[in-house]
Formats: structure tokens, C-alpha cells, sequence
């Protein structure tokens, strides 16, 4: 395996990644040690075999009947290297199911989710608005102007897989809000920052969603939750609280006092219960001193429409250096 091609996956999937020396041809039929070379590697934490054609004049049939056979055979994850295909063979192995990767730095790898190619920055900004983990991405170098993090900090820190982290880091490279070194440890890894203030913030912002994924009702609510929405704001600011108090809690918190939630809110005093606003990401990682970060405060209120509301927030977000209408 080329040194190349070993860099790009060490730079752009895993870090981590490594080739193992124990692969063993035994058992494998001639026509296959004659037609292909072989690689044992670790990616993402699964073995994977990596086949590469000694002549690009394969078939689809046949690739994906020679997939069949090694994986039969050794139990692994089978991918096929190529140095270039054409567009057309790239879709017709898309369509096929069978895991590539390309020199030029196309990958596809259904068993990890995976599927990139090398996609123009006109392409990429095409995207309209952040995913969760992309937004969570965001905020995290939003609010550490002078953090530096890999993707493996990343990835640990939000309890993501590698593949998400590595997808909201490209968009957000491809966007220009971040920048990268080559450095850490093994002297390979990409090690992230931002941008200056405002312009962090003024071009990430039109990408920015409501983190409100669904809005429930509780009797009794633990105080660990941070305030949320417009009891959130009255506690920072000089607007008057909702009669409700409202608190945000994630997708999977929510799923674990589910049994909780009140379905039949018009037969009871509205006053006495508490609003719970179910997150698409987790407002624990970036809430302070038990209210949820400001921006998304902000994201989460917008559609108010409501002047004094309006003005109370615009008035907190001011006060950030960041911040730039």
C-alpha cells in the first residue's frame, strides 16, 4: 500500500489507523493471490481487508463475486483499493454495495456508514443548515475561541463516533470557520481551531438551527436540568418570568423519564406544570451555571416575535465578543 494513501486515511478517518502483519493467504485461491494484492489493516477500530486489483479491467460481477469469496473465507470486511475509476464504476459499486476506496481520496464504506468523495467547497456550501453534530461542533470552538482539539478529542468529548465528528469538521473546514495543523503525537493528526471573532460567528450563523426538537410537559422536574426559553432568559435579564418554568434536556434523557410526561395537559392547571424542551444535542455540554449557552437561547426563542424578547436577548448577546449583527 502506498505511503499516500496510508496518510490520507490516517488524516482523514482514524488517526489511529494502522496496517497488521498477520494476514495469511493461506486457504485463498490461486487466481485471486494472482489477481490481487493484499493488506490487513485497522480502520475505526475494524479489521479490514484491502484488495487491490494488480489490473483495473475487473468487473462489477466479478468484484463483487471475488467480495464473496474472501469474506467467506478470512470473515472480514472486504474493501477494494483502486489508484482512479471512472464516475460511472464509482456509482455502479455504490449501487452494488461493495466498499472502495480511491487514491484521489473517494471512499465508500457502508460497514463504517460511510460514503465520501471529493467534493468541491461550492458543493459543500450548498448545505442549509448545520446537523446536531455540526452545530455542537460549532458551538464548542464558538465558546473556546483558543481551543485547539482533534477529531479523537472531539469525538470523546461529545460521545460521538469518529465518522460524525470527521463530517462536521470537513463542512466546517470547507466553510472556512475552521483551520487545521498537521501535529499531536504521532506528529499526523489535524489538530482544529477557528477563525477570528466576528467572522466566526457571522458566517457559521445562517446555518444555525433551532435546537427545540419537541416540547413536553412534567409534574415534578429534577433540578439538575438547566433553565431553558423564556424562564432562562428572564433569570439573565430584566424580563418578567413565564408562569411555567422550562427547562431542556436531551433525546435520551427524554427517553428515560418518557413514562413521566404528561399527554392530557387540558385537563390540568397549565401553571403547575413544567415545559421540558427535548434538544436535538445535549444542552449540558455548553449550559452555564444551570441555563442553557446563549446562542442557542437565542436559536430556541427566535420565532417568538416578540419585541421586549427580542430586545432582552439582543441586549445579552451584545456583551459577547463574538458577536456581530
Amino acid at each position: 500500500m502506498k505511503e499516500t494513501v496510508k496518510n490520507y486515511l490516517r488524516e482523514n478517518l482514524d488517526e489511529n489507523f494502522k496496517t497488521l502483519n498477520n494476514f495469511n493467504h493461506k486457504n485463498l485461491p490461486l487466481f485471486l493471490i494472482q489477481k490481487y494484492n493484499f493488506n490487513l489493516i485497522q480502520l475505526l477500530n475494524k479489521k479490514i481487508l484491502l484488495v487491490e486489483p494488480s489490473e483495473n479491467n475487473s468487473t462489477i460481477i466479478e468484484l463483487k463475486k471475488h467480495m464473496r469469496i474472501l469474506y467467506n473465507l478470512k470473515k472480514d470486511n472486504v474493501v477494494f483499493l483502486f489508484k482512479q475509476i471512472s464516475q460511472y464504476k464509482r456509482k455502479l459499486l455504490i449501487k452494488e454495495k461493495i466498499p472502495f476506496i480511491v487514491e484521489n481520496g473517494q471512499f465508500f464504506l457502508p460497514f463504517l456508514g460511510l460514503d465520501l468523495s471529493n467534493q468541491t467547497r461550492e458543493n459543500l456550501k450548498t448545505v442549509e443548515e448545520f446537523t446536531p453534530v455540526t452545530q455542537q461542533v460549532y458551538l464548542w470552538f464558538l465558546y473556546n475561541k483558543e481551543g485547539q482539539l482533534t477529531s479523537e478529542d472531539l469525538s470523546l468529548k461529545f460521545n460521538y463516533s469518529k465518522m460524525h465528528i470527521f463530517r462536521a469538521l470537513n463542512i466546517l473546514c470547507d466553510l472556512n470557520l475552521l483551520v487545521y495543523k498537521i501535529g499531536g503525537k504521532t506528529k499526523r493528526s489535524k489538530i482544529y481551531k477557528r477563525i477570528d471573532d466576528p467572522s466566526y460567528y457571522l458566517n457559521g450563523k445562517e446555518y444555525l438551527k433551532n435546537p427545540v426538537n419537541k416540547v413536553v410537559y412534567l409534574k415534578k422536574i429534577d433540578n439538575k436540568y438547566p433553565a431553558a426559553g423564556l424562564y432562562a432568559l428572564a433569570k439573565i435579564s430584566m424580563l418578567n418570568p413565564p408562569d411555567q418554568k422550562i427547562y431542556a434536556i436531551s433525546k435520551s434523557e427524554a427517553k428515560r423519564i418518557q413514562t413521566q410526561f404528561i399527554e392530557n395537559i387540558d385537563r390540568i392547571n397549565n401553571e403547575k406544570l413544567n415545559q421540558i424542551q427535548i434538544w436535538n444535542y445535549n444542552p449540558d455540554n455548553f449550559q452555564n451555571n444551570g441555563i442553557v449557552d446563549l446562542l442557542s437561547l437565542s436559536l430556541s426563542i427566535n420565532h417568538l416575535h416578540d419585541e421586549r424578547v427580542e430586545m432582552s436577548i439582543e441586549q445579552k448577546l451584545r456583551s459577547e465578543k463574538w458577536y456581530m449583527e
